[in-house]
């Protein structure tokens, strides 16, 4: 039997993600269901698919990640079952796929259309219990990924911003995440730092015009309540507050600019 990953913006005070569950044991009660966050902020695509993006490699092949950040559900939007790298992603078509996407080729794209596997009636506002919890656990259950519907080569990507130099050769990067933590990952990746240091005579981190200090390996490189950018676990430089919250303390958030300056 599979393993089932759930990632929803549905938080944990209401009865959603329990209602989903409860769908997914119905149908297949053998199946392993992994709740790797319903904390997302409502409707934040972009943050969904960081998620997706950093946690499918630590499951096994086969596993199904349940993806529902939808802020158009119930409209004309298509569901898809994805499989990248011998793994599939039960999705909106949304964009939510988007950095997995970056990755790896789909090594098959279905739309979601067969009604005989969704919970009848499907609501137009919960289809996560209607809809994505049946067809997972039925795909753990065994069924083939074709049966979900047609095939096809149709994606809604999103557009995640970029890095870039500005005039005065000044690396420009923003933050695009908020851990639990406070902590701000910004869209530089390791990457984009290691090819700026190679003609840059040091790495000093601003968040918009405050000095954050150089790269350093971890928050103890700092006494407590001090800022510090590093390189996260995702492959990406962050800002943080050592033993605090970077998003309160330094004003932090969604979209803030950053830069680095040699």
């Amino acid at each position: 039997m599979a393993i089932i990953t759930l990632t929803t913006d549905f938080g944990w005070s209401d009865y959603f993600v329990g209602a989903m569950k409860g769908i997914i044991y119905q149908i297949a009660p053998k199946a392993d269901v992994v709740d790797i966050t319903h904390n997302i902020q409502p409707h934040n695509l972009l943050a969904g698919a960081i998620v997706l993006r950093e946690i499918w490699k630590t499951f096994p092949p086969n596993t199904i990640h349940v993806g529902v950040i939808d802020p158009g559900v119930g409209s004309n939007r298509n569901i898809i079952l994805a499989r990248y790298a011998n793994q599939f992603f039960l999705v909106p078509d949304n964009g939510i796929i988007t950095l997995i996407h970056r990755i790896y080729s789909p090594e098959e794209v279905y739309m979601v259309t067969n009604t005989s596997l969704f919970c009848q009636p499907v609501s137009a506002t919960f289809q996560g219990r209607d809809i994505f919890a049946p067809v997972a656990a039925h795909l753990a259950k065994g069924i083939k990924p074709y049966q979900v519907g047609p095939r096809t080569n149709l994606i809604k990507l999103i557009e995640i911003p970029q890095p870039y130099r500005n005039e005065q050769g000044q690396l420009m990067g923003q933050i695009i995440y908020i851990d639990n933590f406070g902590n701000l990952m910004t869209n530089i990746s390791a990457d984009h730092l290691n090819e700026f240091a190679k003609t840059a005579s040091g790495l000093n981190v601003y968040l918009e015009d405050r000095l954050i200090g150089p790269i350093q390996a971890t928050f103890s490189d700092v006494q407590a309540n001090q800022p510090i950018a590093y390189v996260g676990s995702a492959g990406f430089v962050e800002i943080a507050v050592n033993q605090g919250r970077a998003d309160k303390i330094l004003g932090g958030k969604i979209s803030t600019k950053v830069k680095i300056s040699g």
